[in-house]
């Protein structure tokens, strides 16, 4: 049951207690793996700003299945929210963006409790955010957002900052001092075939084959004949000689 008055459950439920439920997030376990979705389900996550943008990560957290979710918008709604806030209705204008769309995202996912963080302003009492493993800003003034991330950054809490302005938008994020970034491109990984590797430990590609590698990239190595001691070993940083 979703509790939308405190966030007492957000510190009762101890991290993975509960198990995954294979049959429910079977897409997402396909696609993250496992120990995504451990990470992710022992996550206690704060989303600032209820206007379009806010309320539609809102939904895509509250489907993925974290520990907890928490809304944080006591300005209250008006009636430029109705084109873009879908969980709004005429009746809401001038209550508060949090309270009314607590319980609409609470039904989008049992497994996920949703709560209103219980503050008015998210700088008046930092500590408040100790309680969360990932802050989300949107649409919160530019001084505060200095504040948190400050914050968040001596603390350890992970925090994105996104705007939206029409057809242009922006994100800020601190993952923290000891964030590695694995995959700096999101491409697939390049595949390709080794025709020889000389004693100085130049590899040469089949011919006429472009190998589409960069200096500073990792390779590791499989179904080599002669040297298998390379195969499967640790990735290895390559200095690119020659594009074919």
């Amino acid at each position: 049951m979703a509790d939308h008055d405190s966030n007492m459950q957000i510190d009762s439920i101890e991290p993975g207690q509960q198990g995954i439920d294979e049959s429910l997030y079977s897409r997402q376990l396909y696609v993250l793996g496992h120990e995504a979705m451990k990470r992710m389900s022992s996550s206690n996550i704060l989303i600032a700003g209820l206007k379009g943008l806010g309320v539609e990560i809102a939904k895509n957290i509250a489907l993925a299945g974290v520990k907890s979710l928490t809304l944080f918008d006591p300005s209250p709604a008006s009636l430029s929210d109705l084109s873009s806030q879908f969980f709004l209705h005429p009746s809401d204008i001038g209550k508060g963006r949090a309270a009314v769309s607590a319980p609409h995202v609470a039904e989008l996912n049992a497994y996920t409790p949703v709560g209103i963080h219980p503050s008015d302003s998210l700088t008046t009492d930092l500590s408040s955010l100790d309680r969360y493993q990932v802050v989300v800003l949107t649409t919160i003034p530019l001084k505060d957002q200095l504040l948190i991330a400050e914050y968040c950054h001596q603390k350890g809490i992970f925090l994105v900052v996104v705007e939206s302005f029409g057809l242009f938008g922006s994100i800020f994020t601190d993952f923290g001092k000891d964030f590695c970034v694995v995959d700096s491109t999101g491409e697939n990984v390049i595949g390709g075939i080794v025709a020889n590797i000389d004693a100085d430990g130049l590899v040469y590609a089949l011919d006429e084959t472009r190998h589409g590698l960069e200096d500073g990239d990792y390779v590791t190595f499989s179904e080599l004949r002669g040297i298998e001691q390379l195969n499967n070993a640790a990735p290895r940083k390559v200095t690119i000689k020659g594009k074919l």
